[in-house]
């Protein structure tokens, strides 16, 4: 069972804007949809992994589920920005196909 009170942070999730009448896009991103987030400390196995890689940025935010970050749904280039920090996103998954949270996996963009 999730506890509401987890979700303590805020994330934005930002999206390119559309090509403009010459085709080219603007730098400036338009805003998707905001979420609540628990953050997830990298423990363990995946903490090992992100040090390898000298991913000392990433992060892993759990969201509840939400049908327009779905694959198919969502729009192609979102990015994520959490305490104004901008962040790619590797991946969104549904945790264990039940449709009720997602895990977001992150890297700050440098």
């Amino acid at each position: 069972m999730t506890n509401p009170g987890d979700f303590k942070q805020r994330l934005v999730f930002m999206q390119p804007t559309p090509k403009n009448s010459s085709g080219y896009r603007s730098a400036e991103k338009t805003e998707y949809l905001r979420s609540r987030a628990q953050l997830k400390t990298l423990k363990g196995n995946a903490f090992y992994t992100a040090a390898s890689e000298n991913n000392e940025s990433n992060r892993r935010f759990i969201i509840r589920y939400r049908k327009e970050l779905d694959i198919g749904v969502r729009p192609k280039g979102l990015t994520v920005f959490w305490k104004g920090i901008e962040h790619e996103i590797e991946s969104i998954e549904n945790d264990d196909g039940l449709n009720k949270t997602m895990t977001v996996f992150a890297k700050a963009v440098s």
